[in-house]
Protein backbone atom coordinates (compact mmCIF):
# COMPACT_ATOMS: atom_id res chain seq x y z
CA UNK A 1 0.00 0.00 0.00
CA UNK A 2 2.78 2.45 0.93
CA UNK A 3 4.58 1.77 -2.34
CA UNK A 4 1.39 2.41 -4.31
CA UNK A 5 0.83 5.70 -2.51
CA UNK A 6 4.42 6.72 -3.23
CA UNK A 7 3.95 5.97 -6.94
CA UNK A 8 0.71 7.95 -7.11
CA UNK A 9 2.30 10.90 -5.31
CA UNK A 10 5.23 10.78 -7.70
CA UNK A 11 2.90 10.75 -10.73
CA UNK A 12 0.85 13.59 -9.24
CA UNK A 13 3.96 15.64 -8.57
CA UNK A 14 5.17 15.05 -12.13
CA UNK A 15 1.78 16.11 -13.49
CA UNK A 16 1.80 19.26 -11.35
CA UNK A 17 5.36 20.06 -12.43
CA UNK A 18 4.38 19.61 -16.08
CA UNK A 19 1.39 21.92 -15.62
CA UNK A 20 3.44 24.58 -13.82
CA UNK A 21 6.18 24.41 -16.48
CA UNK A 22 3.64 24.80 -19.26
CA UNK A 23 2.00 27.68 -17.41
CA UNK A 24 5.33 29.46 -16.89
CA UNK A 25 6.38 28.95 -20.51
CA UNK A 26 3.00 30.17 -21.80
CA UNK A 27 3.12 33.26 -19.59
CA UNK A 28 6.68 34.07 -20.68
CA UNK A 29 5.73 33.57 -24.34
CA UNK A 30 2.72 35.89 -24.12
CA UNK A 31 4.72 38.60 -22.32
CA UNK A 32 7.56 38.38 -24.87
CA UNK A 33 5.22 38.47 -27.85
CA UNK A 34 3.28 41.44 -26.45
CA UNK A 35 6.57 43.25 -25.83
CA UNK A 36 7.60 42.74 -29.46
CA UNK A 37 4.16 43.73 -30.75
CA UNK A 38 4.58 46.93 -28.73
CA UNK A 39 7.92 47.45 -30.49
CA UNK A 40 6.07 47.09 -33.81
CA UNK A 41 3.65 49.84 -32.91
CA UNK A 42 6.51 52.01 -31.67
CA UNK A 43 8.28 51.45 -35.00
CA UNK A 44 5.10 52.52 -36.81
CA UNK A 45 5.06 55.68 -34.70
CA UNK A 46 8.77 56.29 -35.34
CA UNK A 47 8.41 56.31 -39.13
CA UNK A 48 6.26 59.45 -39.57
CA UNK A 49 7.99 61.08 -36.59
CA UNK A 50 11.41 60.72 -38.20
CA UNK A 51 10.12 61.88 -41.58
CA UNK A 52 8.05 64.90 -40.57
CA UNK A 53 9.30 65.99 -37.12
CA UNK A 54 13.05 66.06 -37.66
CA UNK A 55 14.86 68.68 -39.76
CA UNK A 56 16.63 66.04 -41.85
CA UNK A 57 13.45 64.05 -42.44
CA UNK A 58 11.31 67.11 -43.25
CA UNK A 59 13.82 68.32 -45.84
CA UNK A 60 13.99 64.85 -47.42
CA UNK A 61 10.20 64.47 -47.45
CA UNK A 62 9.88 67.53 -49.70
CA UNK A 63 12.07 66.02 -52.41
CA UNK A 64 10.92 63.90 -55.35
CA UNK A 65 12.05 60.49 -56.59
CA UNK A 66 11.23 58.36 -59.61
CA UNK A 67 11.97 54.82 -60.71
CA UNK A 68 10.77 53.08 -57.54
CA UNK A 69 10.38 49.43 -58.60
CA UNK A 70 7.13 47.54 -59.17
CA UNK A 71 6.92 43.82 -59.95
CA UNK A 72 4.18 41.82 -61.67
CA UNK A 73 4.05 38.01 -61.81
CA UNK A 74 7.59 37.70 -60.36
CA UNK A 75 9.46 38.18 -63.66
CA UNK A 76 7.98 41.45 -64.94
CA UNK A 77 9.39 44.55 -63.30
CA UNK A 78 9.58 48.25 -64.08
CA UNK A 79 10.24 51.55 -62.37
CA UNK A 80 7.52 54.10 -61.64
CA UNK A 81 7.82 56.40 -64.69
CA UNK A 82 6.83 59.64 -62.95
CA UNK A 83 8.14 61.68 -60.03
CA UNK A 84 6.79 60.92 -56.56
CA UNK A 85 6.93 63.16 -53.52
CA UNK A 86 9.01 61.32 -50.92
CA UNK A 87 6.79 62.28 -47.97
CA UNK A 88 3.51 61.42 -49.70
CA UNK A 89 4.88 58.12 -51.01
CA UNK A 90 6.02 57.19 -47.51
CA UNK A 91 2.64 58.08 -45.99
CA UNK A 92 0.87 55.95 -48.61
CA UNK A 93 3.01 52.90 -47.82
CA UNK A 94 2.71 53.57 -44.08
CA UNK A 95 -1.09 53.61 -44.44
CA UNK A 96 -1.05 50.22 -46.16
CA UNK A 97 1.09 48.81 -43.34
CA UNK A 98 -1.37 50.22 -40.79
CA UNK A 99 -4.27 48.46 -42.57
CA UNK A 100 -2.26 45.22 -42.56
CA UNK A 101 -1.76 45.52 -38.79
CA UNK A 102 -5.51 45.95 -38.27
CA UNK A 103 -6.17 42.87 -40.41
CA UNK A 104 -3.52 40.88 -38.54
CA UNK A 105 -5.08 41.87 -35.20
CA UNK A 106 -8.55 40.71 -36.30
CA UNK A 107 -7.85 37.63 -38.46
CA UNK A 108 -9.70 34.41 -37.43
CA UNK A 109 -9.81 35.34 -33.73
CA UNK A 110 -8.67 38.77 -32.65
CA UNK A 111 -5.57 39.17 -30.52
CA UNK A 112 -7.24 39.79 -27.18
CA UNK A 113 -9.49 36.74 -27.59
CA UNK A 114 -6.69 34.26 -28.29
CA UNK A 115 -4.71 35.62 -25.34
CA UNK A 116 -7.76 35.61 -23.06
CA UNK A 117 -8.49 31.96 -23.87
CA UNK A 118 -4.84 30.85 -23.94
CA UNK A 119 -4.82 29.24 -20.48
CA UNK A 120 -7.88 27.09 -21.16
CA UNK A 121 -6.97 25.87 -24.67
CA UNK A 122 -4.00 24.18 -26.38
CA UNK A 123 -1.04 26.52 -26.84
CA UNK A 124 -1.15 26.16 -30.63
CA UNK A 125 -4.46 28.04 -30.68
CA UNK A 126 -2.52 31.22 -29.91
CA UNK A 127 -1.20 31.08 -33.45
CA UNK A 128 -4.69 31.35 -34.90
CA UNK A 129 -4.07 35.08 -34.66
CA UNK A 130 -1.70 36.43 -37.29
CA UNK A 131 -0.33 39.26 -35.15
CA UNK A 132 0.55 36.90 -32.30
CA UNK A 133 2.30 34.51 -34.68
CA UNK A 134 4.24 37.28 -36.44
CA UNK A 135 6.90 37.97 -33.75
CA UNK A 136 7.62 34.25 -33.33
CA UNK A 137 7.89 33.58 -37.07
CA UNK A 138 9.91 36.74 -37.72
CA UNK A 139 12.32 36.03 -34.86
CA UNK A 140 12.90 32.46 -36.02
CA UNK A 141 13.45 33.62 -39.59
CA UNK A 142 15.97 36.25 -38.50
CA UNK A 143 17.94 33.63 -36.54
CA UNK A 144 17.79 31.29 -39.54
CA UNK A 145 19.06 34.05 -41.86
CA UNK A 146 21.92 34.95 -39.50
CA UNK A 147 22.89 31.29 -39.13
CA UNK A 148 22.81 30.54 -42.86
CA UNK A 149 24.74 33.72 -43.64
CA UNK A 150 27.40 32.77 -41.07
CA UNK A 151 27.87 29.34 -42.63
CA UNK A 152 28.04 30.86 -46.11
CA UNK A 153 30.65 33.41 -45.05
CA UNK A 154 32.71 30.64 -43.43
CA UNK A 155 32.56 28.84 -46.79
CA UNK A 156 33.62 31.93 -48.72
CA UNK A 157 30.16 32.69 -50.17
CA UNK A 158 29.50 36.45 -49.85
CA UNK A 159 26.05 37.93 -49.33
CA UNK A 160 26.79 41.55 -50.03
CA UNK A 161 24.77 44.57 -48.91
CA UNK A 162 21.63 46.22 -50.15
CA UNK A 163 22.39 49.00 -52.68
CA UNK A 164 20.52 51.86 -51.01
CA UNK A 165 20.48 55.62 -51.67
CA UNK A 166 22.96 57.75 -49.70
CA UNK A 167 20.15 59.82 -48.22
CA UNK A 168 18.99 57.68 -45.23
CA UNK A 169 15.39 58.87 -45.55
CA UNK A 170 15.28 57.97 -49.22
CA UNK A 171 16.74 54.60 -48.20
CA UNK A 172 13.98 54.28 -45.58
CA UNK A 173 11.38 54.97 -48.26
CA UNK A 174 12.95 52.43 -50.63
CA UNK A 175 13.11 49.54 -48.13
CA UNK A 176 9.52 50.30 -47.06
CA UNK A 177 8.41 50.44 -50.70
CA UNK A 178 10.04 47.08 -51.42
CA UNK A 179 8.41 45.48 -48.37
CA UNK A 180 5.02 46.20 -49.94
CA UNK A 181 5.53 45.90 -53.68
CA UNK A 182 7.85 42.87 -53.64
CA UNK A 183 5.17 40.95 -51.75
CA UNK A 184 2.50 42.06 -54.19
CA UNK A 185 4.63 41.10 -57.20
CA UNK A 186 6.33 37.96 -55.94
CA UNK A 187 3.62 36.48 -53.71
CA UNK A 188 0.14 37.95 -53.96
CA UNK A 189 -0.21 38.27 -57.74
CA UNK A 190 1.31 34.93 -58.88
CA UNK A 191 0.12 32.76 -55.98
CA UNK A 192 -3.21 34.59 -55.79
CA UNK A 193 -3.82 34.09 -59.53
CA UNK A 194 -2.96 30.40 -59.18
CA UNK A 195 -5.34 30.07 -56.22
CA UNK A 196 -8.21 31.59 -58.20
CA UNK A 197 -7.71 29.12 -61.07
CA UNK A 198 -7.13 26.22 -58.68
CA UNK A 199 -10.20 26.82 -56.50
CA UNK A 200 -12.56 27.35 -59.45
CA UNK A 201 -11.19 24.19 -61.10
CA UNK A 202 -10.89 21.83 -58.12
CA UNK A 203 -14.40 22.54 -56.84
CA UNK A 204 -16.25 23.11 -60.07
CA UNK A 205 -19.41 21.45 -58.75
CA UNK A 206 -19.52 23.63 -55.63
CA UNK A 207 -18.82 26.82 -57.56
CA UNK A 208 -21.63 25.99 -60.01
CA UNK A 209 -24.13 26.13 -57.14
CA UNK A 210 -23.05 29.65 -56.15
CA UNK A 211 -24.83 32.77 -57.32
CA UNK A 212 -22.99 35.33 -59.43
CA UNK A 213 -22.62 37.51 -56.35
CA UNK A 214 -21.11 34.65 -54.37
CA UNK A 215 -18.73 33.85 -57.25
CA UNK A 216 -17.61 37.47 -57.34
CA UNK A 217 -17.06 37.37 -53.58
CA UNK A 218 -15.00 34.19 -53.97
CA UNK A 219 -12.98 35.79 -56.77
CA UNK A 220 -12.19 38.85 -54.65
CA UNK A 221 -11.58 36.91 -51.43
CA UNK A 222 -9.15 34.34 -52.86
CA UNK A 223 -6.07 36.57 -53.40
CA UNK A 224 -6.69 38.42 -50.12
CA UNK A 225 -7.53 35.53 -47.78
CA UNK A 226 -6.86 32.18 -49.54
CA UNK A 227 -7.73 30.18 -46.41
CA UNK A 228 -11.12 31.86 -46.10
CA UNK A 229 -11.82 31.30 -49.81
CA UNK A 230 -11.13 27.58 -49.37
CA UNK A 231 -13.69 27.39 -46.58
CA UNK A 232 -16.28 29.12 -48.73
CA UNK A 233 -16.33 26.19 -51.19
CA UNK A 234 -15.44 23.30 -48.87
CA UNK A 235 -11.78 22.80 -49.89
CA UNK A 236 -9.42 21.45 -47.21
CA UNK A 237 -7.91 24.19 -45.07
CA UNK A 238 -4.87 24.38 -42.82
CA UNK A 239 -7.00 25.30 -39.80
CA UNK A 240 -8.94 22.03 -40.17
CA UNK A 241 -6.37 19.62 -41.65
CA UNK A 242 -3.00 21.10 -40.72
CA UNK A 243 -0.21 22.20 -43.05
CA UNK A 244 0.26 18.70 -44.48
CA UNK A 245 -3.40 18.16 -45.35
CA UNK A 246 -4.50 21.75 -45.93
CA UNK A 247 -1.98 22.77 -48.59
CA UNK A 248 -2.13 21.03 -51.94
CA UNK A 249 0.81 19.94 -54.09
CA UNK A 250 0.07 22.74 -56.55
CA UNK A 251 0.18 25.35 -53.78
CA UNK A 252 3.53 24.01 -52.57
CA UNK A 253 4.84 24.13 -56.14
CA UNK A 254 3.85 27.81 -56.44
CA UNK A 255 5.48 28.65 -53.11
CA UNK A 256 8.75 27.02 -54.18
CA UNK A 257 8.63 28.53 -57.67
CA UNK A 258 8.07 32.09 -56.45
CA UNK A 259 10.71 31.62 -53.74
CA UNK A 260 13.32 30.51 -56.27
CA UNK A 261 12.54 33.49 -58.52
CA UNK A 262 12.64 35.79 -55.48
CA UNK A 263 16.12 34.54 -54.55
CA UNK A 264 17.44 34.83 -58.10
CA UNK A 265 15.96 38.32 -58.52
CA UNK A 266 17.98 39.63 -55.58
CA UNK A 267 21.20 38.36 -57.15
CA UNK A 268 20.56 39.00 -60.84
CA UNK A 269 18.85 42.36 -60.57
CA UNK A 270 18.98 43.44 -56.95
CA UNK A 271 22.68 44.21 -56.56
CA UNK A 272 23.38 41.48 -53.98
CA UNK A 273 26.08 38.80 -54.09
CA UNK A 274 25.50 35.10 -54.73
CA UNK A 275 24.87 34.21 -51.08
CA UNK A 276 21.70 36.30 -51.05
CA UNK A 277 19.94 33.70 -53.22
CA UNK A 278 19.77 31.21 -50.35
CA UNK A 279 18.74 33.77 -47.75
CA UNK A 280 16.01 35.29 -49.92
CA UNK A 281 14.77 31.82 -50.89
CA UNK A 282 14.40 30.69 -47.25
CA UNK A 283 12.61 33.87 -46.21
CA UNK A 284 10.38 33.73 -49.30
CA UNK A 285 9.30 30.18 -48.44
CA UNK A 286 8.09 31.45 -45.07
CA UNK A 287 6.38 34.45 -46.61
CA UNK A 288 4.58 32.28 -49.16
CA UNK A 289 3.44 29.87 -46.47
CA UNK A 290 2.18 32.66 -44.18
CA UNK A 291 0.28 34.12 -47.13
CA UNK A 292 -1.68 30.87 -47.53
CA UNK A 293 -2.14 30.52 -43.76
CA UNK A 294 -3.16 34.03 -42.76
CA UNK A 295 -3.77 36.12 -45.85
CA UNK A 296 -2.23 39.03 -47.70
CA UNK A 297 -1.27 40.98 -44.58
CA UNK A 298 1.03 38.25 -43.24
CA UNK A 299 3.84 38.27 -45.86
CA UNK A 300 3.67 42.07 -46.12
CA UNK A 301 4.16 42.43 -42.36
CA UNK A 302 6.88 39.78 -42.30
CA UNK A 303 8.73 41.72 -45.01
CA UNK A 304 7.93 44.92 -43.08
CA UNK A 305 9.76 43.43 -40.10
CA UNK A 306 12.95 42.79 -42.08
CA UNK A 307 12.85 46.18 -43.84
CA UNK A 308 10.82 48.89 -42.10
CA UNK A 309 11.07 47.72 -38.47
CA UNK A 310 14.85 47.34 -38.55
CA UNK A 311 15.51 50.54 -40.48
CA UNK A 312 13.19 52.65 -38.29
CA UNK A 313 15.12 51.70 -35.13
CA UNK A 314 18.46 51.95 -36.90
CA UNK A 315 17.72 55.45 -38.20
CA UNK A 316 16.28 56.58 -34.85
CA UNK A 317 19.40 55.33 -33.03
CA UNK A 318 21.59 57.22 -35.52
CA UNK A 319 19.73 60.48 -34.87
CA UNK A 320 19.08 60.03 -31.15
CA UNK A 321 21.67 58.12 -29.12
CA UNK A 322 19.25 57.03 -26.33
CA UNK A 323 17.26 55.09 -28.95
CA UNK A 324 20.30 52.84 -29.36
CA UNK A 325 19.41 51.24 -26.01
CA UNK A 326 15.89 50.41 -27.24
CA UNK A 327 17.34 49.13 -30.53
CA UNK A 328 19.75 46.75 -28.78
CA UNK A 329 17.14 45.60 -26.23
CA UNK A 330 14.46 44.86 -28.81
CA UNK A 331 16.75 42.94 -31.12
CA UNK A 332 18.29 40.96 -28.27
CA UNK A 333 14.76 39.85 -27.32
CA UNK A 334 14.04 39.00 -30.96
CA UNK A 335 17.21 36.90 -31.29
CA UNK A 336 16.55 35.03 -28.03
CA UNK A 337 12.93 34.35 -28.96
CA UNK A 338 14.11 33.01 -32.32
CA UNK A 339 16.62 30.70 -30.65
CA UNK A 340 14.02 29.41 -28.20
CA UNK A 341 11.60 28.88 -31.08
CA UNK A 342 14.07 26.73 -33.01
CA UNK A 343 14.98 24.85 -29.82
CA UNK A 344 11.29 24.13 -29.27
CA UNK A 345 10.98 22.89 -32.86
CA UNK A 346 13.96 20.56 -32.38
CA UNK A 347 12.64 19.22 -29.06
CA UNK A 348 9.19 18.70 -30.53
CA UNK A 349 10.71 16.91 -33.51
CA UNK A 350 12.68 14.53 -31.30
CA UNK A 351 9.60 13.98 -29.14
CA UNK A 352 7.52 12.99 -32.17
CA UNK A 353 10.27 10.66 -33.38
CA UNK A 354 10.45 9.11 -29.91
CA UNK A 355 6.68 8.56 -29.85
CA UNK A 356 6.74 6.89 -33.27
CA UNK A 357 9.64 4.62 -32.30
CA UNK A 358 8.07 3.81 -28.91
CA UNK A 359 4.76 2.88 -30.54
CA UNK A 360 6.51 0.59 -32.99
CA UNK A 361 8.46 -1.11 -30.20
CA UNK A 362 5.30 -1.58 -28.12
CA UNK A 363 3.46 -3.03 -31.12
CA UNK A 364 6.35 -5.38 -31.84
CA UNK A 365 6.46 -6.56 -28.21
CA UNK A 366 2.68 -7.00 -28.12
CA UNK A 367 2.80 -8.98 -31.36
CA UNK A 368 5.60 -11.19 -30.02
CA UNK A 369 3.76 -11.81 -26.74
CA UNK A 370 0.59 -12.64 -28.63
CA UNK A 371 2.39 -15.09 -30.91
CA UNK A 372 4.04 -16.81 -27.95
CA UNK A 373 0.71 -17.03 -26.12
CA UNK A 374 -0.99 -18.73 -29.08
CA UNK A 375 1.80 -21.31 -29.36
CA UNK A 376 1.70 -22.38 -25.70
CA UNK A 377 0.36 -25.95 -25.18
CA UNK A 378 -3.15 -26.07 -23.86
CA UNK A 379 -3.72 -27.72 -20.46
CA UNK A 380 -5.63 -31.01 -20.59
Amino acid sequence: MDSNRWVWRLLLSFSELKTLTKLAFLTALIITVLFLISSYFLAMFLGPTLFFFTPEGLNSSMLYVRGLPIWLFTIVGFGVPFWLNVGMAFLFIWGVFAICFVAAWQFRENLQEVIGKSFSRPMKKLFDNCLFALPVIASMMLVAVITIESFQKAGGIPTGEAPLPENPFHAFLEVSWKALFEEVGFRVIPIGAFMIIYLFWVSGGNVATLSWGQRLKLLLTTPVFPERAKKMIGVKTVSDFGVRGGISLGEWAMIFFTSIIFGLAHYLGGGWDFGKITLAFVVALTMGLTYLLYGIQAPILLHWFFNYHYYAYYLASELYTPMLIAFVLIYSVIINLGRIGWLAVIILGFYKIFRVVAKRIIRAIAKEVKSQTTTLPQAS
